[in-house]
């Protein structure tokens, strides 16, 4: 009967870990309902072109932390990735399909066009922004993600409890983002900011469960909400028309 409970338990710890090969996929709006958006514009008569954003992270991923959990009496194993679409080992996914550069460019390219604040935005690597009056950039600071496992001191044994509905970890994603807007006939910076944001959740066999990295796109949303609304109020008050 022991052998069984341990065999069960690993069968859980295994399925956590691996994500069944389930691939998460970074989609953009996270809800497209709640993006910001200006009925009466465009309010400015400006094209914009958003280029791909400059990717200042680090590159330290860390996994192996995650089988600390075997160690008796230890109550958790974790990973830290600054780098989480390199990563395949997660609470409760296989792999992170993420390209921070070029995803989060057409991100604040599709909010910019349908806040209706502008004539148009649209996405290009460089060949079209000759066709832009205002070029929006961006540096990617972090996307840290932090995932902890619970196994209660148990070790390999721990995850019975998840079946009766304890918790099996937690989920952290982090976004930092610097954003700029350049006018591209004198190439002057019209507004900057920079945004962190950071998003919590429990999770459990019953709930949550392959939710590990959803939140970027949430924060990814949050943020460029507040861009439109932000850029907005300073373009007015440079009395860009």
């Amino acid at each position: 009967m022991r052998k069984f409970v341990q065999w069960s338990s690993c069968v859980l710890l295994t399925v956590a870990l691996s994500g069944c090969g389930t691939t998460a996929k970074f989609i953009y709006p996270a809800q497209g309902q709640r993006l910001t958006h200006f009925p009466d514009g465009p309010a400015y008569q400006k094209k914009v072109a958003v280029t791909p954003f400059k990717d200042m992270r680090g590159d330290e991923n860390e996994s192996s932390t995650y089988f600390l959990y075997l160690i008796p009496l230890m109550p958790f194993g974790y990973g830290n990735y600054e780098r989480p679409e390199a990563a395949r080992m997660f609470n409760s996914i296989g792999q992170f399909d993420f390209g921070p550069s070029e995803d989060l460019a057409k991100a604040a390219a599709l909010s910019l066009r349908e806040s209706n604040l502008f004539k148009d935005a649209f996405f290009t690597f460089g060949g079209d922004k000759d066709k832009a009056d205002l070029l929006f950039e961006g540096e990617i600071i972090s996307t840290t993600y932090r995932g902890t496992l619970w196994t209660y001191g148990l070790s390999v044994e721990g995850p019975l409890l998840w079946c009766i509905g304890l918790p099996l970890g937690t989920s952290r994603n982090e976004l930092v983002l610097k954003l700029v807007v350049k006018d591209i006939a004198t190439g002057k910076p019209l507004w900057e900011k920079t945004y962190e944001r950071e998003l919590k959740i429990t999770q459990g066999l019953y709930y949550k469960l392959g939710h590990d990295a959803r939140g970027y796109s949430y924060m990814a949303q949050d943020i460029m909400n507040d861009a439109v609304e932000d850029l907005n109020r300073v373009l007015q008050q440079k009395g860009v028309k």
